[in-house]
């Protein structure tokens, strides 16, 4: 159980990154139950660094605290329906207790925790709720970036030798690092896609000495491929940079984009007419790809903003800095067409597609067009700083293995020279030279990054 003392009883720990974690918190395996028996005991022993009582839950933001204070020391649990005098009193509804908490622990506390709850049920008919918490993501903070941990029964904010310790022993996990169980090197990697990439990284190094294709052991290298047992599995980044479109599409469905383009421009919302919508699947050089020839096909990118003169004619729709068919600028359509900065759009572009929350199951990365703005939202986790810190060039990649690949020059996207060069400083400043006015965000909210650019028209 929680209490380290009893070690005998304690539940095995997680480490994210093995496949009983994968498990844990992807297909949301149940929890091991813990006995009556176990119970008592821990009640009778009162509280100490590892345990925490309470007789009913009251005040969130003391619970969150206290939350963060023990999986930022070395895990632990609290137990719901126990008084001062470690009499078991229950609580009245604890289904509402559990939702209560799953709710803390998943949106208002930085990372957040994945916690055991488990409520257990007495002869006498009272009911008390246990929550269980471990260390292996510390260290966690509160939404205003408060860090707590436990000394004995009582919980207080971190020193800043403490807090620098708890940073200095991170070494996190990222979904990207995740296996594929169901994937296999040799038949769902794409050969020709990997090695144009690695041998034009390594010009030389696989001369004409070396011996067939040893993918697993390049993926390996690479950190894209994870050895479960005697097999080499790819994992989720591996697949997504260089996996086959169809097996993608299988085997991790939720990594598609929607695009779509409304009618209207953006105070109307989603609720204005759809004139095309389409979805994405396959590698994210395809995603890439397929995304920047429907932005394409909806607005025109320019290299510079346009001249006052070229605005005038009608000339700023003409397409890509050129001065073709600027008779179409007299159609009504291609007349509502905005004008953006191209480097800009595509820098947020492959920010859209690299930098996406991988485990989100219940969010759709997409894209919306309208008649006077672009929009991109991802599925995204709160980042360890605030989210301004982005317009400072404070970069927080979820997925760094695949931000090193995919804006490498080798790996093929149609416009490597820009892709990765500059991040949001850059966006932001060539917006407001093109546009005259500045994008808006990015922000967060509810799980989701948003950036919204206004087009030149």
């Amino acid at each position: 159980m929680s209490r380290k003392r009893h070690n005998s009883h304690q539940r095995p720990r997680q480490h994210f990154g093995s496949d009983r974690s994968y498990y844990a918190y992807q297909v949301d395996l149940p929890a091991q139950a813990i006995t009556r028996t176990e119970l008592v005991r821990l009640v009778r022993g009162g509280e100490d660094t590892y345990l925490e009582l309470k007789v009913r839950f009251s005040n969130v933001e003391k619970m969150i605290a206290e939350i963060i204070a023990l999986a930022n020391t070395a895990g632990g649990a609290i137990i719901f329906g126990v008084n001062d005098q470690l009499r078991i009193e229950g609580v009245d509804d604890p289904e509402s207790v559990e939702e209560q908490l799953r709710d803390i622990c998943a949106h208002q506390i930085q990372p957040p925790v994945f916690p055991y709850i488990n409520k257990v049920a007495f002869d006498s008919g009272r009911r008390i709720v246990v929550l269980e918490v471990d260390d292996d993501r510390r260290p966690h903070r509160t939404l205003d970036d408060r860090f707590y941990l436990r000394e004995g029964a009582i919980k207080r904010e971190t020193t800043r030798e403490e807090l620098s310790r708890l940073f200095h022993e991170t070494h996190a996990t990222c979904f990207e690092q995740v296996p594929v169980f169901q994937a296999n090197i040799e038949t769902d990697i794409d050969e020709s896609l990997l090695w144009s990439y690695v041998r034009s990284v390594n010009p030389g190094y696989w001369g004409e000495t070396t011996k067939g294709y040893p993918n697993d052991t390049v993926m390996r290298d690479m950190g894209l491929a994870v050895k479960i047992g005697e097999d080499w599995l790819p994992t989720v980044g591996g697949l997504l940079l260089f996996g086959f479109n169809n097996r993608i599409s299988q085997l991790i469905p939720r990594a598609d984009v929607q695009l779509t383009r409304f009618s209207g421009n953006n105070k109307t919302g989603q609720n204005s007419p759809i004139v095309e919508q389409v979805r994405l699947h396959g590698s994210l050089l395809r995603q890439f790809d397929g995304a920047l020839t429907f932005i394409n096909r909806y607005v025109d990118l320019w290299d510079a903003r346009p001249s006052r003169k070229a605005i005038a004619n009608g000339e700023a729709n003409a397409p890509q800095n050129t001065q073709e068919d600027i008779s179409t600028a007299a159609d009504p359509f291609v007349a509502g067409r905005a004008n953006y900065h191209r480097a800009a759009i595509i820098e947020a572009l492959t920010n859209f597609i690299i930098h996406r929350d991988l485990s989100a199951r219940d969010r759709q990365a997409r894209i919306n067009i309208y008649d006077d703005s672009i929009e991109l939202i991802n599925p995204a986790r709160l980042i360890e700083l605030p989210i301004v810190s982005l317009r400072y060039g404070i970069t927080c990649p979820p997925n760094p293995r695949l931000k090193a690949i995919f804006t490498n020059q080798h790996y093929g996207t149609a416009a490597s020279p820009i892709c990765g060069r500059g991040g949001i400083p850059m966006i932001c400043a060539e917006t407001i030279n093109f546009a005259r006015r500045a994008p808006e965000g990015p922000t967060i909210t509810n799980g989701e990054f948003r950036l919204k650019f206004h087009g030149l028209r």
